[in-house]
């Protein structure tokens, strides 16, 4: 019964972030090019967007939920770097990224082993 709540608890996790992210994306994709509020030249936010809502899509999906992760925490890292580089200090990227992990541990946790293979 715990790991039934435990595996929902982690699809809502999972599902919720995935959501949220390829919606604030969405936004700073569009909001971006609409204004020149940002310091971020084009060619970086363009990267920065549609990587996080290809990583978000490929997470939604169980047979890419790693690939998709890893362009996750990708992303995220780089963002994290730009803003740090610039003063500001995004700690909703922290979260994100201890988000993307922990679904990929449990996910990790819960393959079985591979088979050996025989010779």
């Amino acid at each position: 019964m715990i790991k039934l709540k435990q595996s929902r608890a982690l699809v809502v996790l999972r599902t919720t972030l995935a959501l949220v992210v390829m919606a604030q994306a969405i936004l700073f994709l569009y909001y971006s090019s609409a204004t020149s509020a940002h310091v971020v030249p084009a060619p970086i936010r363009l990267v920065l967007g549609w990587g996080e809502v290809a990583g978000a899509f490929l997470f939604l999906v169980p047979r890419t939920l790693v690939i998709g992760g890893s362009l996750l925490i990708g992303i995220f890292a780089f963002a994290l770097v730009i803003h740090v580089a610039h003063g500001q200090f995004e700690g909703a990227l922290v979260i994100y990224i201890a988000a993307v992990m922990t679904v990929l541990s449990h996910h990790h946790a819960a393959e079985p082993p591979p088979e050996r293979l025989k010779s």
